[in-house]
């Protein structure tokens, strides 16, 4: 009766590791389908003689009005191999109801060494002028829709990312960018966000959208001190401007990226490996990038030797700016640009 009993048991632990094991694999596959289709055939820019357009842009962000443009060539981005380091174009779009395209409202260059384990980003207000290939001078923030208007989908990511390598003088090898609602889905799952918030934060005028078509203002305010951020929140930190500048944003975007990355590491590896599924499925709809799986795969291995605890922020801000006549149209130091991102690069003294 008890060898009965020993070999019930024995089944019974049998058929639920089995199930287990179905069941996670089930999930990695879901993942996989969910990463694939988050991920988008790369394309690059066709070298560009002359700009198309040689007069300067707008004071807004419009794109202008419709002009020929030469159309860019179809090929594939070359990725870093071994442990070669890689940059990538981190965007946040502020893509609104009634809308499928817009501007991106963050932009950050991250930089992975996985030589040294350096990490470090670099952010850019999304108001600086920046000389685009084939456009001439454009708000930087509008440069991701004017590819995709003018030049066809998926060539937005492929001109900012020529756009900002120009101004870096670096390689921008793949982009990812996520939207408002992506955003808040993956706070969301994470359970919240601890944000350590330097100085009060009082905005009047924080955008609202009502409905489709018609965008409100309401007051946001924080407390300085630290505090538990839920999606939406967090959200309105990351975004807010009113209150001091975009340079200050700027600064408060990585804050968000830092401690998004932290609360993760917090709940431990093993939990998310058996949630992975519930993260790509949340996310397959709001993320694209060019980062094929290999390179996924590559960096992933490359994380045990990432010094994710000192992760080096850096950004243009107030001080490395040239003003062009408007006091709001303003471009970035050359000078400036190249020290900081041989800074980012090699290492030194982060942006305060």
């Amino acid at each position: 009766m008890r060898r009965r009993f020993v070999l019930v048991l024995l089944g019974v632990m049998a058929l639920t590791g089995i199930i287990a094991i179905a069941r996670l694999g089930f999930e990695w596959k879901q993942a996989l389908d969910d990463v694939d289709a988050m991920i988008v055939t790369p394309v690059v820019l066709a070298p560009t003689p002359e700009p198309v357009i040689s007069a300067p842009a707008p004071a807004d962000t419009s794109v202008g009005p419709v002009l020929p443009v030469p159309l860019p060539t179809v090929a594939p981005t070359v990725a870093p191999e071994n442990d070669d380091p890689v940059n990538i174009l981190l965007l946040g779009a502020d893509a609104r109801a009634d809308e499928e395209i817009s501007r991106t409202d963050a932009i950050i260059l991250l930089h992975i060494n996985p030589r040294t384990g350096r990490v470090s980003m670099l952010s850019f207000p999304r108001d600086l002028m920046v000389d685009t290939p084939g456009f001439g001078r454009r708000k930087i923030n509008s440069v991701y829709l004017l590819g995709e208007t003018r030049l066809g989908k998926g060539y937005g990511a492929a001109l900012l990312k020529q756009t900002v390598s120009d101004l870096v003088g670096v390689p921008v090898h793949h982009f990812a960018l996520i939207n408002f609602e992506g955003f808040r889905r993956v706070i969301d799952l994470v359970g919240g966000i601890s944000i350590d918030v330097p100085k009060e934060i009082d905005d009047p005028r924080y955008p609202v959208d009502a409905f489709p078509g018609d965008v409100r203002t309401m007051r946001v305010r924080f407390e300085p001190g630290r505090q538990w951020m839920d999606s939406e929140r967090a959200l309105i930190y990351a975004r807010t401007r009113h209150a001091d500048s975009d340079f200050g944003r700027n600064q408060r975007q990585q804050q968000v990226l830092l401690a998004l990355v932290e609360r993760v590491r917090e709940r431990g590896l093993i939990s998310q490996i058996n949630k992975i599924d519930d993260y790509t499925s949340a996310l397959r709809d709001y993320v694209r990038t060019d980062v094929p799986r290999s390179e996924m795969i590559r960096l992933a291995r490359a994380a045990t030797r990432l010094d994710l605890d000192n992760i080096q922020r850096y950004a243009i801000d107030s001080k490395m700016i040239i003003t062009l006549g408007d006091p709001d149209t303003f471009a970035a130091d050359p000078e400036a640009v190249r020290e900081i991102v041989d800074r980012m690069i090699a290492g030194g003294v982060p942006t305060p």
